[in-house]
């Protein structure tokens, strides 16, 4: 590329467009034809590089913008007003050059057509079978405000830099920038623990029979490492903060995706190709429940005619748990059948963590508003120059795995990647990314609803909804903390987003730790796991069994998780369509809290003992109560506890021995009886009511096309049911009896209990397996 030492004079047309007067005077904003700036040698007709060509067309349009003050808008982001202190990164663009000093910036912007060479090695610019794509280039110098506006353009334009070459970033001065925006592939890296992936992944996993406990053992610290790939509109950005140093931004942009596109096309593949060979054998084992090496052993012992009449017992109990024909070890091809059978679970494995990896990152993908970023990095200038080319072709998994090295620490500092100051996302729960046990031990009574839109040129939109409540309840003891999440996201674009285009989701989860755990405590939180359905009461025993040899010996942190998923969520929502007394008599019956009493001791105990009475009290609400208030006097509610107790023979008999603690009310109360439960968690008939009414709403929003803000309301609604930990609960025991309802049953509800040990840096994840409902 030619450089012009000086420019005498600005071509006509540009210099009639810029005045002669300070920076700091007056807001341009000049558009002229790219003809005038490559006749006059500012811009190239064509650059050719090894992989790709730069053609600036003379038709397409140049602009040449100024920002001289708070309040002025760059709509690529790069220029702005400093985000105040503290606030998230997804919430708002994070502008790399500030307003508000006695400095401003002049902006000179083309738009280039990119040719990939015959060798093809760019995939940013191949994408779709594409060979020629639209790029946009903008270069920006600061100035002092006081400087001439026509006088800056001249020694600006001498010298103007397109990104494209790694010399344009050594060019740059404190306070410069340049951007390059383009739509193509952009591939970036994660870092994900890898017993996270499991925390509520393993209805998938489940080949085994009805009814059968699985337990997976996995280490806490190991990670497993991917590469994502997605197809958007995005924007590269270098702008230079001292001496030496250069921020690095990825941001996303207006899309250039057309209403009937494909979406993002998230596809994820493993660093390591052995990534999941090497965990296989913790899944064979949770599956088989026995070592994947004991298994090996008693085939081999099989073949060979040589099985004790113990080990053979327990190979055809393993047989039997994962479906296989128990007659198969008399048979010569019972190896055959096992390495099929690893090999499909293996063949599943893979599916699943990249299914949850793809998802996860596409939640937080879309959740990140237009023009805020994806990745932002500062380091010295050697690594951006080092890294440049690898950048423009839209990868950033070579810059991360460099600033993953222990040995680069402290050479720069990550600013924000994926929301999170992390490359190493651990401990997460739910659909997202960047929650982690952090971000719940933190939560006290939070409530978030956030829009994200992202729009493309022919004005359509692509919509993310965020609803989140989290919550720090003292009457749940060490299992203290909670959060909700209701997931709507659309896919593609549409010109009109209506509820109808979005996926949705629904994930739950109750939180405890404590240093030392108490056999009690324990069993409050297994009960939490048998009241969402993800225990039965006989693995409920055999969990329990199994943890006590840690109680009191090292810091414990349990999670219970609910997950619902678009396509259950889409069979659940009709079967609830209509306050059913009897429905959530029940969940709130089983979701009573726990205690050693007979009455208390089983959510089943519970609900043949307060099922019974809430139906009662709830009718009673609806029908002499006073409805405003939503409840009955706790005195009230006592009278009713004691008259089931005193009359119903099946009540009487569980629960006699609580008659003299259920009668009477007596204030301030606790959290254990009938009328102290109403008094502590007040409006319950209304909240009950209300989650009905979001339900209802939400099928009426996607079968009538409403519009996508429906989903606000919507969610208003249904978290009215979960703003109490109580409440919670009930939800829960809500969703996993309609579950069962269903053609998938409650195995199409993703429930697991997890156990994450200190001392051991293990992790243990529970789940009783249920299949589809046999008619």
């Amino acid at each position: 590329m030619r450089v012009i030492e000086t420019l005498a004079n600005l071509p006509a047309e540009l210099a009639e467009k810029i005045p002669d007067v300070k920076l700091q005077e007056q807001d341009i904003r000049v558009t002229l034809a790219q003809e005038g700036l490559t006749r006059g040698g500012i811009l190239p007709p064509k650059l050719s590089l090894a992989d790709f060509a730069l053609s600036f067309e003379a038709s397409a349009e140049a602009t040449v913008r100024n920002f001289n003050s708070v309040g002025d808008v760059d709509e690529n982001g790069v220029v702005g007003e400093a985000p105040p202190a503290n606030a998230p990164p997804s919430d708002m663009p994070r502008p790399q050059l500030i307003l508000g000093g006695n400095t401003g910036w002049m902006r000179y912007q083309a738009t280039a057509r990119i040719k990939a060479s015959a060798s093809g090695g760019w995939s940013m610019v191949t994408v779709n079978g594409q060979t020629e794509l639209s790029a946009t280039l903008s270069d920006y110098r600061a100035h002092p405000l006081t400087r001439n506006m026509r006088e800056a353009a001249k020694e600006d334009l001498a010298q103007p830099r397109l990104l494209v070459l790694s010399t344009d970033l050594t060019k740059m001065a404190t306070g410069d920038a340049v951007a390059w925006r383009v739509r193509g592939m952009l591939e970036t890296g994660l870092d994900l623990g890898w017993a996270d992936l499991f925390t509520s992944n393993l209805s998938e996993l489940s080949f085994v029979r009805n009814s059968e406990l699985i337990e997976l053992k996995s280490s806490i610290v190991a990670l497993v490492r991917a590469r994502v790939s997605l197809v958007d509109d995005y924007q590269l950005s270098f702008s230079r903060p001292g001496p030496g140093r250069i921020h690095l931004a990825v941001r996303k942009a207006k899309s250039h995706e057309a209403a009937s596109g494909a979406g993002l096309g998230i596809t994820v593949a493993f660093s390591d190709p052995e990534a999941v060979q090497a965990r296989l054998k913790e899944v064979l084992s949770a599956l088989a429940g026995q070592a994947e090496s004991k298994v090996d052993e008693l085939i081999e012992k099989a073949l060979r005619k040589v099985l004790s009449p113990e080990e053979e017992a327990l190979l055809r109990a393993v047989l039997e748990r994962l479906g296989l024909d128990p007659q198969l070890i008399n048979l010569g091809h019972l190896k055959q059948e096992w390495d099929e059978f690893k090999q499909k679970v293996e063949s599943a494995l893979e599916k699943v963590v990249k299914a949850r990896v793809a998802s996860a990152f596409q939640y937080e993908y879309l959740r990140i508003s237009e023009s805020a970023t994806l990745l932002e990095v500062e380091l010295d200038e050697a690594t951006a120059l080092r890294f440049h080319g690898s950048l423009l072709r839209g990868n950033l998994v070579d810059l991360m795995a460099w600033l993953r090295e222990p040995a680069n620490a402290g050479t720069f500092t990550l600013k924000n990647y994926l929301n999170s100051a992390s490359f190493t996302l651990q401990q997460t729960v739910g659909f997202s990314l960047t929650v982690g046990t952090f971000e719940v031990l933190k939560s006290r009574n939070t409530l978030k609803q956030t829009w994200v839109s992202q729009e493309n040129t022919q004005g359509a939109r692509r919509q993310a909804f965020l609803g989140r409540r989290a919550y720090e309840d003292a009457l749940l003891g060490h299992r203290n903390r909670w959060m909700v999440d209701f997931q709507a996201d659309m896919e593609s674009f549409a010109l009109a987003p209506a509820a109808s285009d979005f996926r949705y989701g629904l994930h739950m989860l109750l939180w405890g730790q404590k240093k030392k755990l108490s056999k009690q405590e324990l069993q409050q939180a297994v009960d939490d796991a048998v009241v969402w359905g993800v225990l039965d009461a006989n693995d409920a025993s055999k969990v329990t069994s199994t943890l006590e040899a840690h109680l009191g010996k090292t810091d414990v942190q349990t999670q219970v998780e609910l997950k619902v998923s678009d396509a259950m969520l889409r069979e659940l929502v009709p079967r609830i369509q209509g306050f059913d007394v009897k429905l959530f008599a029940r969940a709130l019956a089983r979701a009573m809290p726990w205690s050693e009493q007979t009455a208390r001791v089983s959510s089943e105990f519970r609900k043949l003992v307060y099922a019974p009475i809430w139906e009662a009290y709830l009718t009673e609400v609806m029908n002499k109560g006073s409805f405003l208030s939503g409840d009955l006097s706790p005195t009230r509610a006592a009278q009713i506890a004691a008259w089931f107790i005193q009359r119903d023979a099946t009540v009487k008999e569980l629960a006699s021995g609580l008659l003299l603690r259920e009668m009477t009310w007596q204030p301030p109360g606790g959290n254990f009886s009938f009328a102290e439960v109403t008094d502590k968690n007040r409006n319950t008939l209304a909240k009950c009511r209300r989650f009905v009414d979001g339900l209802v709403r939400l099928r009426k929003s996607i079968e009538e096309r409403r519009s996508g803000e429906e989903l606000r309301t919507v969610h208003s609604d249904l978290e009215s049911l979960w703003n109490t930990g109580f409440h919670l609960r009930a939800a829960g025991a809500v969703l996993a009896e309609v579950a069962k309802s269903t053609p998938r049953g409650l195995g199409g509800i993703e429930r697991t209990f997890t156990v994450r040990l200190a001392d051991s840096q293990e992790q243990l994840v529970f789940s009783t397996a249920f299949g589809p409902t046999v008619p």
